[in-house]
């Protein structure tokens, strides 16, 4: 019997690609669209999706999960930001809405496993399952799955993994699906200024903006409007560059420092998830990515309880409160947690020691 699987459509071409590659290789294709909002432009989104599984020939369901979505993604994500942190709503879509909630909806259909456009690898060794960066690193989006449960990842294909983003658009010219740049922006927000979507939903009071002796250099809009690193539009006219290097929602004060105040050597992470087995013991060497765009450096990690230290091998630049580290060894996917805080130095004095650099 041929197996059926799910693939998740959201209207633009590398999830098409996906669709087609597993249409073509025999397998039992049903396009499924998550109707995340109903703005003008979600709904587009949707049309988007049904003409794709139209033109491939498979059959479709829309699924409007806008109140869940907002629950579980909007809500936290302003909430967040409204408490001084740089949240990253992917890793929280992946786990709780795309691989949680679709997945869900799928094998309770009898659908045996869900396809993405994602550009990432599962792969099988023995009886075990890995997530893997894709083969084209450029391309790679493995950071924002690393929250997966490892339950999950039997269910799961990527077929986008093993091609460059250059094949797959080579592809979609091929097969007549429009192939526009890769967005960063946050896809809820349909292209306005994140910081006013947050505004809008969350408390943003006005406040004093310090260096790092507390001396009072100027004023902010409210802590919204400001992340870890930021330089422009804190209007203050010192005579050199000032970035925002902590946002310090007890006081309602943005801390402001030099280029050389925004590099970290150490950062504290909770919500940590493993993707293999968790370390026997309590320390490990990684490769850690502190941002999506990052290069990453070698880390050591060391568990204490619910959380966490992390003393990079490098020092890394703008590493905020509520992003995320991910733990690699190579091309697998370790695990990684949520960052609560950054040091300019190591966090104690056990992880003064370096990892040698790999």
């Amino acid at each position: 019997m041929t197996q059926r699987i799910g693939v998740a459509l959201s209207g633009g071409a590398d999830s098409a690609i996906a669709a087609s590659l597993l249409r073509s290789r025999g397998r039992h294709v049903l396009g499924v669209h998550l109707l995340m909002t109903r703005s003008n432009e979600a709904v587009a989104h949707a049309e988007n999706a049904r003409l794709v599984a139209s033109r491939l020939g498979i059959d479709f369901e829309l699924l409007d999960i806008a109140d869940t979505f907002a629950a579980k993604v909007i809500a936290p994500f302003c909430q967040e930001y409204a408490g001084g942190a740089t949240p990253n709503p992917c890793v929280t879509c992946n786990r709780d809405i795309k691989f949680g909630l679709l997945l869900r909806f799928l094998l309770a259909r009898g659908v045996e496993k869900l396809a993405t456009g994602h550009y990432a690898r599962i792969t099988a060794q023995g009886d075990r399952y890995l997530l893997q960066r894709a083969v084209d690193l450029r391309a790679d989006q493995s950071y924002f799955l690393y929250a997966l449960p490892a339950s999950s990842l039997p269910y799961l294909e990527m077929p986008l993994g093993e091609m460059s983003h250059s094949e797959v658009k080579a592809l979609a010219s091929q097969q007549g699906l429009v192939h526009s740049k890769a967005s960063q922006d946050i896809c809820f927000i349909g292209g306005r200024d994140y910081r006013d979507f947050v505004a809008e939903r969350a408390q943003a009071s006005p406040g004093d903006i310090v260096d790092a002796d507390g001396l009072v250099l100027g004023h902010h809009r409210g802590l919204p409007f400001y992340t870890v690193g930021q330089r422009h539009g804190l209007g203050l006219a010192l005579g050199a560059p000032r970035y925002v290097i902590h946002l310090d929602p007890r006081l309602n004060r943005i801390v402001v420092g030099d280029k050389e105040s925004l590099m970290a050597r150490s950062a504290t992470l909770r919500h940590l998830t493993w993707l293999v087995d968790p370390p026997s013991d309590n320390e490990l060497l990684v490769h850690a990515r502190a941002r999506y765009r990052a290069r990453g450096t070698a880390a050591r990690v060391l568990l204490r309880q619910d959380q966490a230290l992390v003393h990079f091998a490098e020092p890394q630049r703008a590493v905020a409160p509520g992003q995320s580290i991910v733990f690699y060894d190579g091309d697998p996917v370790r695990g990684g947690g949520t960052i609560v805080a950054s040091h300019r130095e190591a966090a104690d004095d056990e992880t003064n020691r370096s990892p040698d650099k790999r």
